[in-house]
């Protein structure tokens, strides 16, 4: 596997080390270090504290002065399998706004699946993926199962069945059980328990956990439970049953953008987006 590493300066730069230590001894074959051309001199001192197996093939990627535009390229050039970076922000110093509104558009822009170490870092034994229980979650299985084998660490689907379709549905008053959401959409149901089925194919602990609530405020207070939040796409396949250049398909893809700016900005713990 061809993990990459921004070690550059960062907010949790010691963190984004110590947490990619378990994830490069257990699978990675290729290993890239991104830095700006101005701090090349931390490449040897991330390779000291990593210390990668000999077989690793490690290659340093300096060649940019700024963090947006070393990790674009680099990315843009070696195509790894996942990209680890740090956060570069935080929302508790709103006088860097310039400098967020550049972190989040690098992380918008970016095709492959990266992991944003940020807030509580922890070894990972927990990890929730929240799933809308869409066919794009599907496709994310392959990977977060790699990864969870290799901390060996169990996966809580988290579906949030939002208050709104279920004051529709008879206007209820509190909290629904697992079976009541499942029949309010029986195409959620079954990818929702086709993940289950797929990670414990993979010989990964699954659980699924049905959730009322706000979605967004429900999975930020979720994840107080875990140590990794995994959001199954920020690249979903379009609907098919809207024209191209829709101002629906727009829509679509904007509000899930909002939606993973939004968790990747307030998870209190480290967010894998695939």
């Amino acid at each position: 596997m061809h993990l990459a590493l921004y070690v550059g300066r960062g907010l949790q730069r010691a963190d984004l080390i110590t947490f990619a230590m378990p994830l490069i001894g257990a699978l990675a074959d290729r290993l890239t270090l991104i830095a700006p051309i101005n701090e090349a001199t931390v490449l040897a001192d991330a390779i000291a504290r990593l210390q990668p197996e000999p077989h690793v093939q490690v290659r340093h990627w300096c060649q940019e002065r700024h963090f947006t535009t070393a990790i674009l390229s680099a990315t843009q050039h070696e195509r790894p399998d996942l990209l680890i970076i740090p956060a570069f922000t935080s929302g508790s110093t709103p006088m860097n706004w310039l400098q967020r509104r550049l972190e989040f558009n690098l992380l918008s822009s970016l095709s492959m699946p990266f992991l944003r170490v940020h807030g509580r870092v922890t070894p990972v034994r927990q990890i929730a993926l929240a799933s809308a229980g869409g066919a794009q979650s599907l496709r994310s299985v392959p990977l977060i199962g790699r990864l969870a084998r290799a901390w060996q660490a169990e996966i809580t689907i988290v579906h949030v069945s939002s208050q709104e379709l279920v004051y529709f549905d008879g206007f209820a008053t509190s909290p629904i059980t697992e079976e009541h959401a499942l029949r309010i959409d029986q195409n959620t149901s079954a990818i929702l328990e086709q993940l289950v089925a797929d990670f414990r194919q993979q010989e990964v602990p699954a659980r699924l956990q049905i959730l009322n609530g706000l979605v967004e405020e429900t999975i930020i207070a979720e994840c107080h439970h875990y140590d990794v939040l995994a959001i199954g796409s920020h690249q979903p396949e379009p609907d098919q049953s809207l024209p191209p250049g829709s101002w629906l398909r727009l829509l679509q893809r904007l509000s899930l953008q909002d939606v993973t700016r939004d968790l990747l900005d307030r998870s209190p713990i480290p967010v894998l987006v695939t």
